[in-house]
């Protein structure tokens, strides 16, 4: 099958929707499927394109420059997928280049499944326009409703997300949950952390981790105020911040006025290579984001061994289980901390119980599910006077 896949974020950015995407496309191509991205340029003009990868000009996103505004006409777009031969067109996307494969498939009569990696509801705070809150949100949810409908299908990477869009748009075609599976040749307690201690000078701190982008929506200040309390038992607990993002200078200066600058070490962009011996080097990694449909990054913390300590709220109670591979809180920064205290005292069943709660996301059996996604996909288009509503599992 030959595969467009659409995204409004791309390399050299790093975040779930791109990794999904390589770890999707790696898969299908490693099954025989020819897989073509259609992106937004590289604002830093670095990104070269390739026969398997199309780039289009846009404008920087101020309030988020990793996301890019394509606003190009679709003339090249469309005849670029009937050039290649595209069969399907799977959209990651949300935003401006969601729609422009909304529009593609509708010309050139091609199936489309829409992948739902992000509540963006909950993200109002990089929104361009200046509206009352409410009815930014009420107005964004009219925007989505429609972007779902009009898909052949709906997928999300976790059955709690899929269930919580089936309750706010009933009427879609199809709709399943998928998650990109993680790559267990990578994550598994045999990683070493030694390096990376060893490089901050983390010692004999017990150390509690968080991995992804520096952003509002990640809730980080949660932690860091929780942060004190857990000094209070912990007086050798460190706080390592594993990424980058917009709101990295507000949450720096948070932690100055916290009196906690040699408690918090931010690492900035890690490179995916060093990234499992970071997680490695953790005694315990904390969620506090209300905003995942998967997170990824909580996954391959716990393939890596690493007791888990998240908010309890929607996709992280699917994941973790309170006091078998981790443990849940309230969104209380008392609460966060005794959780995070526990986790970084759990015991090492815990850790043996943490590997074996993600064997199920097999980047292997995902692969194949997707493929039984994109038939349905097509049987729907093939389909479309017939009944509206498919749910699969």
């Amino acid at each position: 099958m030959r595969i467009g896949m659409f995204t409004d974020t791309w390399l050299p950015a790093i975040d779930g929707v791109i990794i999904s995407i390589q770890k999707f496309k790696e898969g299908l191509e490693d099954r025989g499927h020819e897989v073509f991205i259609f992106a937004p340029e590289d604002r830093t003009g670095r990104l070269e394109p390739d026969d398997h990868t199309f780039l289009f000009k846009a404008r920087t996103f101020g309030p988020y420059p990793d996301y890019r505004m394509a606003l190009f006409p679709t003339t090249r777009m469309n005849r670029l997928i009937q050039e290649n031969d595209i069969e399907l067109l799977h959209n990651h996307a949300l935003a401006f280049m969601g729609v422009k494969s909304m529009f593609a498939s509708r010309k050139l009569e091609l199936p489309i499944l829409l992948h739902f990696h992000t509540w963006v509801t909950e993200a109002t705070q990089y929104y361009p326009i200046r509206l009352n809150e409410d009815l930014l949100i009420k107005l964004t949810w009219r925007y989505l409703r429609s972007l779902c409908r009009r898909s052949d299908g709906v997928v999300a990477p976790s059955r709690t997300a899929i269930e919580e869009l089936r309750e706010l748009v009933p009427d879609m075609r199809y709709t399943d949950f998928l998650s990109p599976g993680i790559d267990f040749e990578r994550f598994n307690p045999g990683a070493n952390g030694a390096e990376i201690r060893a490089k901050h000078d983390l010692k004999d701190s017990e150390v509690i981790i968080h991995v992804g982008r520096v952003s509002k929506e990640k809730n980080l200040g949660l932690v860091l105020d929780a942060l004190p309390f857990i000094k209070k038992v912990k007086p050798k607990a460190k706080l390592m911040i594993v990424g980058d993002g917009p709101a990295m200078g507000d949450y720096k200066r948070m932690v100055a006025e916290k009196g906690l600058q040699t408690d918090v070490l931010f690492t900035g962009f890690v490179s995916d290579e060093l990234l499992p011996g970071y997680y490695a080097c953790a005694d315990a990694f904390v969620m506090t984001s209300m905003f995942e449909t998967l997170g990824i990054v909580m996954t391959e913390a716990l393939a890596t061994g690493i007791p888990v300590a998240g908010v309890n709220h929607r996709v992280v109670p699917e994941v973790v289980k309170h006091g078998y591979n981790g443990y849940l809180f309230e969104p209380d920064p008392q609460d966060c901390a005794e959780k995070l205290v526990m986790a970084l005292d759990a015991p090492e069943e815990m850790r043996k119980n943490a590997v074996e709660s993600v064997k199920r996301f097999n980047t292997h059996d995902s692969i194949v599910k997707l493929e039984e996604v994109y038939r349905a996909v097509m049987e729907v288009k093939s389909s479309r006077n017939g009944p509206r509503t498919r749910r699969a599992r």
